[in-house]
Parts: C-alpha cells; sequence; structure tokens
C-alpha cells in the first residue's frame, strides 16, 4: 500500500476527485447574490409600488429579457395577477435565494401574490446589483403585454412574453384584435387555456377515462345541418347562463348512434346522439337538454360522484388492487395504468352516467337550474316535461325490455322530476342583493344572493362567496365546522344552514346552497338590511334546532351566532368597487 500513496498519478487522481466533489454537476459556477447585493436590492424594491399590466394569456407563468438575455418568472394563481385591469400592488417582502428572487405583493382589494424570477448566471454576471431592481418593478409593468408579435411567415401571432418567437423588439406588434382582422392566428402554445380550478386535474383524469369508455361515440362530421345547430344552440345557452360560469371549454358534439344517449364529461364536453337528437319536437327542448349537461359539468357532479366513489368499500378495494399493478410498473409501461384503471372500477357504481344516471340528489339540482334558466329568461318550462318524459320513455323501453330486465323501476322518480319542474317556484335576485364583508386590515369579501327556491316544504337559498378560504374548507373530520346564515331584513331573521353535499368551488370563490329551518320554510328574502355567515363547531350549540315557532327559534340562531367558540361575518348592502 505505501508504493501507491509513491506514485505520483495517485494523488493527481485525488485532486481530480476533490474538484469534482466541490464543483457543480453541470459545470457551472454557482451565481448568487452576495450580502451587500441583497441589501441594495431590498432597499430598491422594498414596499415601492409595482405596476401590473393584465396579461392576454391569464397564466400563471412568463419571460422576459435583459440585454437580449432570457430569463422567467412564475406566478401565484393569485386575484393579483388575473384580471382585466391595470393596477398598482405594493412589495411587502423581498426573497433571495440562490439566483432566484421572490416578491411578496399587496393590493388592498384583491389581496397578496408572490411572483418569482428565474435568473441565469449568464443574466447575473451581465447586470449588476443597481440593474436587477428596474427587472423586478418593471417587467408585469411593460406595455408591451398588451400586444402580441406577428410572425409573416407562419402568419400566427405569439405573446410579448413568450419564449419562442424572434427578439420582439425586432417584429412589428399590434393589438390582438387587428391581428386577427389581417388575418393572422393565435399560436396555440401562447395561447393555451390553462383552467386553476381546484382538483381539476382530477376531471381532466375522469375526462380520458370517459373518453376511453365512449368510444363507440365517434363525433360525425362538422360540417353537417344538425351538428352547426347543436353549436348555435350550445353557444346561445352559455351566453345566456344565470350564473358565473366556472371557466370550462365547452364543445358540442353529435355522435352517430341509435342509442339514445347523451354525455356530459367532466370538462366541457358535451356528446349527443343522432337518436336523441332527431327525437327532440323542436330548439327548446334541445335547448332544456343542453341546460342539463351544462348544469351537471358546471356543478361538477362527476367530480362529486368520483369522491363519493371513493367512500364505497368496493371501489376502495379496486384502487388498492390497481396502487399494487401501478407499483409495479415504471417508466413506458406506466402507460397502461388507465387501462388498469378501467378494470379496476366497479361496473355499476363509476361509469360514466348519462344525464339521468347520476346520483337522484344531483338529477334534482339540475332540475332546479333548468327551471331557473328558463324562469329567468321567461321561457316557458313545458319544453323541459316534454323532455323529460321522452327520457322516462326510452328508460323504460331499456329496464322493461323481455331480455335486458336487469333492474327494477322506480315508478317515484320521473313523477317526482316532473312535479318538481312544475311546480318550483323561484325569486331571481339577479344583481340587486349583493353584499360586502369589511375586515379591517384585510381584503373585502363579496357575497352574492343569486335565487331563493321553493318547492313543498324547501326553501333553499343560492348564493356566491368569492373567498372560500372564508369557509375554511379544508377542516379535517375532527374539526368539522356547521356553517349558517342569517338574514336579516324587514321581517325579521331568517336562519338557513349550508348543504355541503352543493357546495361548488370554482378558481377564487364557491357556490352555496343553504336550506331554510322548517318553521321558516316559505318565508320570502325581501328588503335585505344585513347577512351573517357564522362557522360554528359540528359539535356544540350550532347542532341545537328549535320546533318552537317565532322568536323562540330567532333566539336559538342568535344564541349560535354569538358563541364564542364560532367565528361570524357580518355582510352589508354593497359591491365590491376598486
Amino acid at each position: 500500500m505505501r508504493k501507491l500513496y509513491q506514485k505520483p498519478f495517485f494523488w493527481i487522481c485525488l485532486l481530480v476527485l476533490c474538484i469534482a466533489w466541490h464543483s457543480p454537476v453541470s459545470g457551472k459556477r454557482d451565481t448568487s447574490f452576495d450580502s451587500k447585493s441583497k441589501a441594495t436590492i431590498k432597499k430598491a424594491v422594498l414596499e415601492n409600488n409595482l405596476l401590473i399590466m393584465p396579461q392576454l394569456n391569464k397564466l400563471n407563468f412568463g419571460f422576459g429579457r435583459h440585454n437580449g438575455i432570457e430569463y422567467f418568472y412564475e406566478k401565484t394563481v393569485s386575484k393579483i395577477f388575473f384580471q382585466d385591469r391595470k393596477l398598482e400592488a405594493r412589495v411587502i417582502d423581498v426573497i433571495i435565494k440562490g439566483p432566484n428572487i421572490t416578491l411578496e405583493l399587496s393590493h388592498s382589494i384583491l389581496g397578496t401574490g408572490t411572483i418569482k424570477f428565474f435568473f441565469s448566471d449568464e443574466l447575473l454576471e451581465q447586470t449588476t446589483a443597481e440593474g436587477i431592481p428596474m427587472i423586478l418593478l418593471e417587467t408585469l409593468g411593460d406595455e408591451n403585454h398588451q400586444y402580441v408579435v406577428l410572425d409573416p411567415q407562419s402568419k400566427l401571432y405569439h405573446l410579448w412574453s413568450c419564449n419562442h418567437s424572434s427578439d420582439p423588439n425586432l417584429s412589428a406588434r399590434m393589438r390582438r384584435e387587428d391581428a386577427e382582422t389581417q388575418g393572422y392566428r393565435a399560436s396555440g402554445f401562447c395561447f393555451k387555456k390553462m383552467l386553476y380550478l381546484p382538483r381539476f386535474t382530477v376531471e381532466q383524469a375522469l375526462e380520458r377515462e370517459w373518453a376511453m369508455r365512449l368510444r363507440d361515440y365517434e363525433p360525425i362530421e362538422n360540417g353537417s345541418k344538425k351538428q352547426a345547430l347543436l353549436t348555435d344552440v350550445g353557444k346561445k345557452v352559455l351566453q345566456n347562463w344565470p350564473l358565473k360560469r366556472v371557466g370550462y371549454d365547452y364543445a358540442f358534439y353529435l355522435s352517430d348512434s341509435r342509442r339514445i344517449d347523451a354525455f356530459a364529461m367532466p370538462t366541457g364536453k358535451i356528446i349527443i346522439t343522432t337518436a336523441l337528437f332527431d327525437s327532440l319536437a323542436n330548439e327548446d327542448e334541445l335547448e332544456a337538454l343542453l341546460v342539463y349537461a351544462i348544469a351537471h359539468i358546471e356543478q361538477r357532479h362527476s367530480l362529486k360522484e368520483y369522491y363519493s366513489c371513493l367512500q364505497d368499500e368496493e371501489y376502495a378495494n379496486a384502487m388498492k388492487k390497481l396502487a399494487a399493478v401501478a407499483g409495479s410498473l415504471a417508466g413506458p409501461a406506466s402507460g397502461v395504468i388507465s387501462g388498469a384503471l378501467n378494470a379496476a372500477l366497479p361496473e355499476t357504481s363509476c361509469n360514466p352516467q348519462t344525464l339521468g344516471g347520476y346520483q337522484n340528489v344531483y338529477v334534482q339540482e339540475a332540475d332546479s337550474m333548468a327551471s331557473l334558466y328558463f324562469e329567468a329568461h321567461g321561457k316557458d318550462k313545458r319544453a323541459i316535461v316534454s323532455l323529460i318524459k321522452k327520457l322516462q320513455f326510452s328508460d323504460l323501453s331499456e329496464k322493461l325490455h323481455p331480455d335486458q330486465r336487469l333492474t327494477g323501476v322506480n315508478e317515484d322518480y320521473y313523477y317526482e322530476r316532473l312535479k318538481r319542474v312544475k311546480n318550483t317556484r323561484f325569486m331571481y335576485f339577479g344583481n340587486d342583493k349583493n353584499f360586502v364583508l369589511k375586515r379591517k386590515g384585510k381584503p373585502p369579501v363579496q357575497l352574492d344572493l343569486i335565487a331563493q327556491r321553493f318547492y313543498k316544504k324547501e326553501n333553499t337559498l343560492l348564493a356566491y362567496i368569492d373567498e372560500k378560504n372564508l369557509l375554511q374548507l379544508n377542516q379535517d373530520a375532527s374539526g368539522k365546522l356547521i356553517t349558517k346564515l342569517l338574514v336579516k331584513d324587514k321581517d325579521g331573521n331568517h336562519r338557513f344552514k349550508l348543504n355541503d353535499q352543493f357546495l361548488t368551488e370554482d378558481v377564487w370563490g364557491a357556490y352555496l346552497t343553504f336550506e331554510a329551518s322548517s318553521p321558516q320554510k316559505q318565508n320570502v328574502l325581501q328588503e335585505i338590511e344585513k347577512v351573517v355567515l357564522s362557522l360554528v363547531p359540528a359539535k356544540g350549540p350550532a347542532d341545537r334546532e328549535s320546533s318552537e315557532p317565532g322568536d323562540k327559534l330567532i333566539k336559538v340562531a342568535s344564541d349560535v351566532l354569538n358563541d364564542q367558540t364560532g367565528t361570524k361575518y357580518v355582510f352589508v348592502p354593497g359591491t365590491i368597487e376598486w
């Protein structure tokens, strides 16, 4: 061994290994900011106002150039970045880690958001600590974000902040509308729509599974008159939708099939068979059918059905088997997981549902939305009734076929649906019932009452809140909260309780369905003075119910709202303006 240590090549090799050990894998020098540069940057940026221009593509990332060198940035999915107006936000924090810098921004109405800049070694080597603040403060405020750059060869237009067009400083620029009038088309890379809904990736996975199972329902040619009518009526329904839509991209397809079917796929694809299309008597029935399809999608019923499946023991066991299969796969082989999922799903509970095949509670919700849509636009609900009767006829022809009679017939199912559609009454508030929660030192919250619905002894209130975090939706089972609403109008107090089953989240807020207590089933809300939203523990004073009429019920509601273990928010009439 001593002879080995005496060999010159041994020491050379050891030196090479030491150098390699302390060097980055890429061979590049690890460039970052020293303490003096950090102090200079923070002093120049902190507490300054940063101008934010509306982004044409509503993506959470973008590219910039400084001295011809590219850098990119990532934004959180915050209201502060996803809006259509120019604004200024204050820099309240600066975090410098390695070559990257993160700014936390604050706006009095839109709340907070962060943007992280990723700088290359090349850029940092060719700029100064004095030049970095200019990049940080001016990137999002560049007026070029309102323009597109043109590629005359491909006749495509690109975002100013993309990384795949030629230097935008050397290209022609114009507004997007003007580019399209000159025959330019949008680059798919730049203007690919991204939807930042919670659990949207689950819906995308469900859609892929649906597509595989519905592969026999191939759409017919786009040029047909039937397809054109379907698309036109679909667009009409979307334009007239009585609520703010969640944000899905919708597409309407006819499938050449003798089966009378329709499917509303989770992310906006609607398939209607030619047999069903040809069975509709008029455009009003087609409109009713599409209202149902869109209602199931907007209220995210497929996602809710999926989570119901997760609670099903049979499904849970199937998923355990799937996990074992997936765990044994690697690399390209993992592509068969989708097939394994298809084989593992219980046939009855998790298959793609036709429009009438959802859980009864979701079908009722779609029935109510169809009624609301037709009433809000002054349309005759006979088209809905006719559609339901035709679907009943088709359903019975399947279930009562001598060779296919596998399930029983629920005689009351369609009868109850028809009664609900015919006899449901609405008070549609439109834009008249808006309420604001003003919070000291925090952004205000908007709560809008949309409609009050009456059916038999049911009295429900549909509302939208633009800050779902207020509801503390992530409470676990041990910390479950009950959400209640106390509406004070000229007739007194009206108490409602949230039905969690109908809660539907969008990017920022949530649609809420509240149910009135039994002694107040038919009270109509009018001249509302304020709305009190309360969150109280599931076990405790909030669970107290009263069969006593009048003032004793109001006292129970007041006791709940004043309970020290809960939280209450008082909304007053108004609309947030900025």
